[in-house]
């Protein structure tokens, strides 16, 4: 009996550790050659598709030394192919047993003329122009099942710190566009949005380094503009996308299409909410020139909850004019809790002064927009385009603190900080393509009210 449950109880364990087993995977990486001038190329698509079935997996681009790297993989084999405009493709086998260190792959210029379209299966992943690269999202494999903030920061030029802030060349100085204009969507927080939304929404990405003047660049690092789907072939279809991790909650999003005849809709719907989430934190100043100390440690935390919508609707009166509106909204609950330490040590180190701090801090944000587009086109030349277009938009945020501390110098206080805005803009383009140039001209009116306030109550101990 007891020789039973011996093997019993190590048939558990057993189990338990076979459980436990971290699964394993391969990282891939290597760098890319121009084989003429061996210098780096930068933007090559890199495609890994399983080497049974062919179905794309990952894909990436190599940073602007070359260097690529795809990470998380099963170990299995791969087809790995380097995909690049004006070069020949070229494909790897990779065995998958364990990880692959292609070294440096050389690609050769394709010197052959055209003598028929074809249409392949390695598409790249961007497109670059004369003011901007495109990142086609549709052909990133991963975008079925990552969020659209997760795919900002595969585009180049753009970066996602840690804290989920967006870069633009490394800068925080720029604009994002939502199919050419400005919307409320990305008004607040983008990154809080695009956190919420999945990058299946996505058709491509546009990064505008050299922006044309009608989207009031002046100072800024450039333009990300975001191109949403769109109704296409007649008929109906709708998709529904939902998500749950213990790190960033739940998320829910709703995608339909509508064409009928002259009239078509298309639009998005979706909902992400975040619990608060306390995290330690310690940290440790050193002054040098007075010598001194500050211990600061305690925990913090953050939760949010987002809920947006996007539709769009065009009537095509006939082949030459075409009546569009579009529809945006968004709205922001956040919460933010704070609880530290403080302690001021001198030069001899010895303790000088020592408080507690607690903030519990809200906040809302309500954006909206409404527009609407008439495009007239012409008979001789199709790209030549006038169009008229008039937006309403509106935007407030409210902010609240409460703050309590044990520091003798200082006062518990609330604060409440409020802002409010609304924009009306009319604004006429003209486009007309020519051989060697395309002119562009237009006009812009706009008018603005905003208001805001800040008021803070001392608490009396």
């Amino acid at each position: 009996m007891n020789k039973l449950k011996l093997i019993a109880l190590f048939s558990f364990f057993s189990i338990g550790l076979f459980a436990q087993a971290p699964v394993k995977t391969i990282v891939i990486d290597g760098a890319v050659l121009d084989s003429a001038t061996i210098k780096p190329l930068s933007f090559v698509t890199i495609s890994l598709a399983d080497a049974i079935t062919k179905q794309a997996v990952k894909s990436t681009l190599t940073k602007d030394d070359g260097t690529f790297k795809l990470s998380g993989l099963a170990p299995k084999a791969y087809l790995l192919s380097f995909v690049y405009v004006g070069y020949k493709t070229k494909t790897i086998q990779v065995n998958g047993v364990d990880d692959f260190h292609s070294g440096s792959v050389a690609l050769s210029t394709s010197s052959s003329k055209l003598k028929e379209v074809s249409v392949s299966a390695l598409k790249p992943l961007t497109r670059q122009e004369v003011d901007r690269i495109s990142y086609d999202v549709q052909a990133d494999p991963e975008s079925k099942s990552i969020t659209a903030l997760d795919m900002m920061n595969k585009v180049p030029l753009v970066s996602v710190d840690a804290s989920d802030n967006i870069k633009l060349r490394g800068s925080g100085n720029y604009k994002i566009l939502l199919n050419g204009k400005e919307s409320a969507l990305m008004a607040k927080n983008p990154s809080d949005i695009l956190k919420s939304m999945p990058a299946s929404n996505i058709v491509k990405i546009e990064v505008i380094t050299t922006p044309p003047a009608k989207y009031d660049a002046e100072g800024l690092a450039g333009i990300i503009n975001i191109i949403t789907k769109k109704n296409a072939a007649q008929g109906y279809s709708g998709s529904v996308n939902s998500n749950y991790n213990t790190v960033n909650g739940s998320r829910l999003n709703l995608n339909t299409t509508v064409k009928q005849g002259k009239f078509g809709i298309s639009g998005f719907a979706g909902t992400a909410d975040r619990p608060l989430r306390v995290s330690e934190f310690d940290n440790q100043t050193t002054f040098i020139t007075v010598p001194s100390r500050t211990l600061q440690n305690g925990m913090r935390g953050s939760g949010n909850t987002n809920t947006f919508a996007n539709a769009e609707l065009s009537f095509e009166l006939d082949t030459l004019n075409l009546l569009t509106g579009t529809f945006n909204i968004s709205k922001n609950d956040n919460k933010q809790a704070t609880d530290q330490f403080i302690s001021l040590y001198n030069a001899a180190d010895a303790l000088t002064q020592a408080y507690h701090v607690t903030n519990n801090a809200t906040g809302t944000g309500h954006g909206s927009d409404v527009a609407i587009n008439y495009q007239l086109g012409f008979k001789r030349n199709k790209d030549r385009l006038l169009t008229a277009s008039y937006k309403y938009s509106t935007f407030d945020n409210n902010q609240f603190n409460d703050v309590t501390t044990t520091q003798a110098s200082a006062q518990n206080y609330r604060q409440y900080n409020n802002s409010y805005s609304k924009e009306h803009t009319t604004q006429l383009d003209y486009i007309q393509p020519m051989k060697l140039l395309t002119l562009e001209a237009g006009g812009k009116m706009i008018f603005a009210i905003a208001s805001a306030a800040l008021i803070t109550m001392y608490l009396m101990v």
